[in-house]
């Protein structure tokens, strides 16, 4: 009697497994549909019984192939009369919550975080130096001015700032990077630890951000990155001293749970 209910619960987790997989595959499938149809934000897919012929699966399966595109970000699942699956555009929030969950998995602390910042920055600058468009140094220095009037100790100065890299970031033109800095910065945010600045430390930010953002409208990868990395060092010291406790507390996926609002800039 054991032995057949142990056979039982083994060939329906057996199925259960290869529904898992084949709802992955279906994911995939409609992925490559959305890309070979052009489809853009906000387009509908398919209604269901045209994918249930199309793909040639069960309901069930179609549905957690579909939960699943809406977790990754992909997909909206509009309710109600004329609702259904509607395209998105995955965010930098949804790259944020997977890394999290990785990285608090393997015990990782926020001075990961703060190394990784470290090995990317002068790089980041590099590109953005050599490919920055006029868009990208304008929506920069709209940042910078905005810094300039703002008191270091503000949660608008912060959210400002955060901003500025997150621009530079993109400004890279390298989309890895972006959504990188800009997860990293969504998983800092959202610690839980006010990270304030002192004004001599305000200071010292507004003329750094000037000096390698002139090195980017200058076109000099050497400076911008020189410059960066300078900034780099001075700022991480300054983390590490002030809130040593957000360096050493690990990284949690609850980190990533808000949404953040998308930093790309429009072209």
């Amino acid at each position: 009697m054991v032995s057949n209910l142990s056979a039982a619960r083994k060939v329906n987790d057996d199925l259960r497994h290869r529904g898992t997989k084949r709802a992955l595959l279906v994911a995939h499938q409609i992925v490559d549909e959305i890309g070979r149809s052009d489809l853009e934000v906000g387009d509908k897919l398919l209604p269901e019984q045209e994918m249930l012929i199309r793909y040639g699966v069960a309901r069930a399966t179609l549905r957690e192939a579909l939960r699943f595109l809406e977790l990754q970000g992909v997909i909206h699942l509009k309710p109600g009369p004329g609702g259904g699956p509607v395209v998105r555009e995955p965010k930098a929030d949804n790259f944020a919550s997977t890394m999290a969950l990785l990285l608090q998995f393997v015990g990782a602390d926020f001075r990961a975080l703060i190394e990784v910042r470290q090995a990317i920055g002068p790089g980041m600058a590099a590109y953005a130096a050599e490919r920055a468009t006029a868009n990208d140094i304008e929506l920069l220095r709209g940042s910078l001015d905005r810094l300039r009037d703002l008191d270091g100790t503000s949660s608008d100065y912060v959210e400002e700032n955060r901003r500025f890299h997150d621009l530079l970031a993109w400004a890279s033109q390298n989309p890895l990077i972006g959504f990188l800095v800009v997860a990293l910065h969504h998983i800092t945010n959202a610690s839980g630890i006010g990270i304030t600045y002192s004004e001599a430390e305000r200071n010292y930010q507004l003329k750094a951000y000037d000096r390698f953002l002139s090195a980017i409208e200058g076109r000099n990868p050497e400076l911008a990155s020189t410059e960066m990395q300078r900034f780099m060092r001075r700022s991480d010291s300054y983390l590490e001293k002030r809130y040593p406790d957000l360096m050493s507390k690990c990284v949690r996926w609850d980190d990533a749970a808000a949404i953040i609002r998308d930093t790309r800039p429009e072209h």
